[in-house]
């Protein structure tokens, strides 16, 4: 089965990754990050294939998964190519924030979620990017120019998580929904570091890096494996 080899590659090619990142922005680096991306997108992709019931959820957590790739990207390029930082980190943000609207609309479809709750979810999502703000006074993070589509990133990451959660505990504690929660979950706290190292003085080094994409490949990864169990 195609999604038992591409999984255990994709999971080797990451950690390789990840510790090379430590050392920062390279060409060779990107790459790697590429073909990572690529891996976890390619497990969504044979497992929906393997599980072709999920078809509708799959097809969304693989559109969520490609934007996801393609913002990998950028941000890489973000560090490689300077002079268009802004450009490049703007670009990362949008495509992000697209992917993780798939990655609640595969969650509302496949729990069939009632508007209420989605709406608090909503809600929730709100109110953890006004509470993210106000923590990053305390924590010397200074978001600048990008504070209104952080805050709106903000938002749209936190409702994946609401909405995963939510899900797993409604739904009688089952495992495609506890893989999904748990990978949102380092998905949300990969970005929490991410945002430390792009926006905050010292805090930029090797463990930071290492944990940031350690957290965040975890968390494609087990979005991805959720569409074989659904």
């Amino acid at each position: 089965m195609a999604y038992y080899v591409v999984l255990p590659f994709g999971l080797i090619m990451s950690l390789v990754f990840c510790i090379l990142r430590r050392k920062g922005f390279s060409l060779q680096n990107l790459i790697l990050k590429s073909i990572s991306s690529l891996c976890y997108l390619l497990t969504a992709v044979f497992a929906l294939v393997s599980n072709p019931d999920a078809y509708v959820y799959g097809s969304l957590i693989i559109f969520g998964g490609a934007l996801g790739l393609v913002g990998d990207i950028l941000l890489d390029l973000k560090g490689l190519y300077k002079k268009d930082e802004s450009t490049y980190l703007m670009g990362g943000f949008i495509f992000f924030l697209v992917g993780h609207l798939f990655y609640s609309g595969a969650i509302i479809y496949q729990t069939r979620m009632k508007w209420w709750i989605v709406l608090l979810c909503c809600l929730g999502g709100v109110v953890f990017s006004f509470a993210n703000n106000f923590m990053a006074k305390f924590m010397n993070i200074h978001f600048g120019a990008y504070r209104k589509i952080v805050f709106a990133y903000v938002i749209f990451l936190s409702i994946t998580m609401i909405l995963s959660v939510v899900s797993f505990f409604t739904l009688g504690f089952h495992k495609n929904f506890l893989l999904l929660s748990i990978g949102t979950i380092c998905f949300t706290a990969s970005d929490a570091v991410l945002s430390s190292t792009f926006f905050a003085r010292g805090k930029d080094g090797s463990f930071y890096l290492f944990i940031n994409h350690f957290l965040y490949y975890a968390g494609q990864y087990l979005i991805a494996a959720s569409v074989l169990f659904m």
